[in-house]
């Protein structure tokens, strides 16, 4: 059978709860911010102890002198004693000081992914435009020769576009379809080329249901025609190898440095190929690698990739 509840025990809890609010409410709301989230971790430390005492030293007031001046029709005391009681009120500051840390987790992982998120989507954003002048440029140069392949090549490059613009507007994508974006823009750009058996792209692996961040090699590939095969050096080449395995991607690029650009002292890295660095670090934290290097006559991109 159980006991029965009677007003006067509603009564003590109510007041018993009145010293714990408090100390719960300064230390959210003042300590917090004052003192945990500016880092003065051994104030905030030696505040709580002081808080913890001053709220037993209230109950204590209230339980065994103010509370017969409230309620003069009934007969309370303090059941615990200044120890006991601290340890009760330690007990509620910590609890609450945990769900507070829980929450303000939470919501910094949300904001930190909306940044992310934000930021990604800025990056392809830079990307694109850079991207589709260039093809521009080629479609009109041959257009001005009355070319036949000019609608074709229009049909192709929307394809691109559509490709870029919308579906590539999410964060990962099928790896088939971006390699067949990687082989239209070649061809694309073979349209300006005398060179197209010097450029090799070689893919190994099996690439059905595989998934892949969007836009990652496209400006190391804009790169390798921007700098090789159309930057006159002596040799031309560019070699594209990408191989797949079960759960990583190996991409490697390798052309011919042009002597144009090494007069103009490029360093090979324009905002293309910084946004990939940046966004490799997004999404692909601790489960990537990026290595570049050159010299006077070549230059080389090493990626290698964990897939999801």
């Amino acid at each position: 059978m159980s006991a029965e509840i009677k007003p006067i025990d509603l009564i003590y809890t109510a007041i018993f709860h009145l010293p714990v609010l408090l100390i719960v409410y300064l230390n959210l709301k003042l300590l917090f911010p004052v003192f945990l989230e500016r880092a003065k971790y051994f104030i905030y430390t030696a505040f709580v102890i002081c808080l913890v005492f001053a709220g037993a030293s209230f109950y204590l007031l209230l339980f065994n002198h103010w509370i017969d001046y409230i309620f003069p029709g009934y007969y309370f005391i303090a059941y615990y004693n200044f120890w006991d009681i601290s340890l009760i009120f330690a007990i509620y500051l910590l609890l609450t000081s945990l769900i507070r840390l829980a929450r303000s987790w939470f919501r910094l992982q949300e904001t930190e992914k909306e940044k992310t998120l934000a930021e990604l989507k800025a990056l392809k954003s830079q990307i694109n435009p850079h991207f589709l002048f260039n093809s521009l440029n080629n479609i009109y140069s041959l257009a001005r020769k009355s070319s036949e392949q000019v609608p074709l090549k229009i049909v192709q490059l929307s394809d691109l576009m559509r490709h870029i613009l919308y579906e590539s507007d999410v964060e990962f994508i099928a790896l088939e379809k971006e390699l067949d974006m990687i082989k239209n823009y070649i061809e694309l750009q073979n349209l300006r080329s005398k060179d197209k058996d010097k450029i090799e792209l070689l893919i190994k692996g099996e690439t059905k249901d595989k998934k892949i961040a969007p836009l990652l090699f496209l400006p190391f590939v804009e790169n390798s025609f921007k700098h090789g095969i159309k930057g006159g050096a002596e040799n031309l080449f560019v070699e594209i190898n990408i191989n797949v395995n079960d759960s990583s991607l190996k991409f490697s690029i390798r052309n011919s440095v042009g002597e144009s650009v090494q007069k103009t002292n490029s360093k090979y890295r324009g905002i293309g190929i910084e946004n990939v660095r940046k966004r490799l670090k997004l999404i692909y934290p601790e489960k990537h690698s990026l290595k570049i290097s050159e010299d006077k006559k070549v230059f080389l991109v090493n990626l290698q990739l964990q897939l999801n």
